[in-house]
């Protein structure tokens, strides 16, 4: 298809409605979608609809090919609509949510994730997935932290990445692959107070090198679109900024796919106060460069009359057009506008048992073992007691996981019957339900599982807490069952890092996030220990709310707290230590690795030249399992203050019992620059920690120096 000459031959209204994404409801009245706000109250044509270019969300594949055909015979030139949607850690076969997925620290498992999803999604002929969401997130009260790969930026960009690649392909217009859309356009995981879609107020230096490098390293990996985020950014919010869409993503970055709004979000700049009405929103939008709004009006309502008034010039319709047309062209829907729907296919791929069983894998790698006093793996021949509302909750499938059905997952209770005897069993989170029988079957058995957290309906979008304790006065259930119990093994479902203080006396924590449809199988899997856990923290986890945010790449201060030193003026809390309780890259396994001291191939270079870092990994226990040896790097002295410390590299490997490995880390020139206010990349000569362990605090120092030329 020639898009320039499709282009030449639409109208204006045709080439405005290619701008606008709407739900399926509009063309085929009975389809269902789940819509809120504006969107309802919407006073859309018949001819509008029908020059719409693109649809949010859709149920199957017999329903987008219905709407299709209601579509292409009311289109003048048969341009095909785009099916978009939300598909975020699974289709129908549910992985790991992103947090928990982050924890794998196994980037080549979210290209997988990804992979699976973009095979079941595309059953249901979708073309474009609204994931990776590349916002990187320091606050565990905002509820879509969950969505999130964490605190750190080099991770936030691995696995931002990785899932691209993994819904892309070489070549998005191969069968089964989806375009990715990137969210949320920028920094929408710092909004004030862990409140969704609240203000946004960060600096330029903090924003380019720290919160852009998820969607940076998403773009560069390939990504279609970019979705803009709810927030204000220097008091603009996202959807119309003009800096964020044109200055970085056009002429910095060189993006050449599409901008489109997150839900609403154009007409809900005047709430922001920085529009009058729908006109002036239009208005705004066109000259910020942006390309689709979806499920708002603005631009089918105003942009004609806006472009006759002279304050639109026309060209700016044409290329915003132009990309969306080049993206259809770029899937192949132009060949085929049913591309991906085939229903009979999704009963041969969906939920298949090969992606159940690599649902099951991931799971065991995205869980992180926090504690352990000897007690995991259980032993066979144990007496088990089973209780909390994670006992028999089918509910691990989490957040955002659209089409996953809770009700097809197993829960632990019957994954762990299928394996050893549970000699009692109480789901119950209520403390009067355990009376005196109760207690002294627990009494009675070898070890109690107190399998407890949070419901998914308290995480992800709008569902923020400012107390991030366990809900639902779990913890006195806790010191119930540690007064009763000979020992305890507990174990957290959650959508982000919650405050864990009074359960750390437990014999064992394990931290399951929402594991997917196989979770509790991987649970099982994990306590009796046949996979050896491996997971690690992908953020800090507090010890009170009161030290959010909290992360383990900070800066310095002029007065840094020394705990060796009684100096009352220096940076520290009075009632609580400034250190998490679990740290950044911390996890357990039923193994003992031993680190072997780091050898320099040299201690100087130039930034033409690259360094060597070599260091052993020895299993030393009596278990196979995986280890995690990160590289951090402190550049002492520069320009702007550096933090004290940033992980730049990670791998992960499998050693058997008694196995040793030499892992090579190559330190090069782009692991010492950053990104600066501008957005542009800096390296200055000067001194450098280079620093590796299994974890952000226990870590062994080596020194180099990065030479002037």
């Amino acid at each position: 298809m020639n898009t320039k000459a499709l282009l030449k031959s639409l109208t204006r209204e045709e080439k405005i409605g290619q701008m606008l994404q709407i739900a399926p409801f509009f063309f085929v009245k009975h389809a269902h979608v789940e819509v809120a706000g504006h969107l309802k109250a919407l006073n859309l044509t018949k001819k509008q609809i029908f020059e719409a270019g693109s649809v949010l969300g859709i149920g199957n594949g017999h329903e987008m090919i219905e709407v299709q055909e209601a579509y292409l015979k009311e289109s003048r030139h048969k341009i095909p609509l785009i099916f978009m949607a939300d598909i975020i850690h699974g289709y129908e076969t549910i992985f790991p949510v992103p947090l928990g997925l982050a924890s794998s620290f196994n980037p080549l498992l979210a290209s997988k994730v990804a992979r699976i999803s973009a095979l079941e999604a595309a059953t249901s002929g979708i073309h474009v997935t609204f994931s990776p969401m590349a916002d990187l997130s320091r606050d565990p009260r905002w509820g879509r932290v969950v969505e999130s790969f964490g605190e750190d930026p080099y991770l936030n960009g691995q696995f931002s990445q990785a899932m691209v690649l993994g819904y892309q392909g070489q070549n998005i217009k191969d069968e089964n692959y989806l375009a990715s859309c990137v969210k949320h356009y920028a920094a929408y995981g710092k909004s004030e107070a862990g409140r969704d879609y609240n203000t946004v107020d960060v600096s330029r230096l903090s924003l380019h090198y720290d919160h852009m490098e998820g969607y940076r390293k998403a773009i560069e990996a390939g990504a279609k679109l970019i979705m803009t985020s709810f927030n204000v950014l220097d008091g603009i919010p996202a959807t119309v900024n003009r800096y964020l869409l044109k200055d970085v993503l056009r002429d910095l970055w060189n993006f050449k796919g599409v901008t489109i709004t997150d839900y609403d979000s154009l007409h809900q700049v005047i709430a922001h106060g920085v529009a009058e009405d729908d006109r002036e929103a239009a208005l705004r939008g066109i000259h910020a460069g942006l390309d689709i709004e979806m499920a708002s009006t603005c631009y089918v309502n105003y942009v004609s009359e806006l472009i006759d008034q002279g304050l639109i010039d026309e060209i700016a319709i044409d290329q915003a057009c132009l990309r969306i047309l080049d993206l259809k062209e770029e899937l192949g829907l132009f060949d085929n506008p049913f591309k991906h729907a085939h229903p009979e296919r999704a009963l041969e791929v969906v939920r298949s048992k090969e992606h159940l069983s690599e649902s099951r894998k991931i799971a065991t790698e995205s869980i992180v073992l926090l504690e352990n006093k000897g007690v995991l793996p259980l032993k066979k021949g144990m007496k088990i007691a089973l209780v909390g509302p994670y006992a028999t909750s089918r509910e691990t499938n989490g957040p955002w996981s659209w089409h996953g059905n809770n009700a097809l997952n197993l829960n632990l209770f019957e994954a762990l019957k299928e394996e050893i005897e549970i000699t009692y069993m109480n789901p119950s989170e209520a403390i009067e339900d355990y009376h005196h029988e109760d207690l002294l079957a627990i009494q009675q058995a070898d070890l109690l599982i107190f399998a407890c957290g949070e419901s998914m309906h308290e995480s992800g979008e709008a569902h923020n807490r400012a107390k991030i304790s366990l809900p639902r006065h779990q913890e006195k259930l806790y010191q119930l069952f540690k007064e009763h119990a000979k020992k305890i093994v507990t174990i957290i479902f959650a959508g982000r890092p919650l405050t864990l203080e009074p359960v750390i006396s437990s014999d064992a924590l394990m931290y399951a996030w929402f594991p997917g449809s196989e979770g509790a199988r991987a649970i099982s899997d994990l306590l009796l220990g046949q996979v050896n856990p491996s997971g690690k923290l992908p953020m800090s986890f507090p010890r009170h709310e009161g030290q959010i945010p909290l992360y383990y790449n900070h800066l310095n201060t002029g007065r840094p707290y020394d705990e060796t030193r009684k100096n009352p003026f220096t940076s520290y809390y009075l009632d609580v230590p400034n250190t998490p309780l679990y740290p950044f890259g911390y996890g357990l396994s039923y193994t003992t690795f031993e680190l072997g001291e780091p050898i320099l191939s040299k201690a100087e270079m130039t930034v033409d030249e690259k360094i060597e870092l070599k260091v052993n990994l020895k299993n030393c226990g009596p278990l196979r399992g995986q280890e995690v040896v990160q590289l951090y790097i402190r550049d002492h002295v520069a320009w702007i203050a550096r933090p004290i410390k940033e992980l730049k590299a990670f791998q992960k490997v499998m050693l058997e019992p008694n196995e040793e490995v030499t892992l090579t880390f190559v330190i090069q020139k782009d692991m010492l620059g950053y990104y600066n206010q501008e957005g542009k990349f800096i390296i200055e000569p000067g001194h450098f920690d280079l620093m590796i362990g299994t974890d952000s605090t226990r870590l062994m120092k080596r020194k180099i120096t990065l030479k002037k030329e």
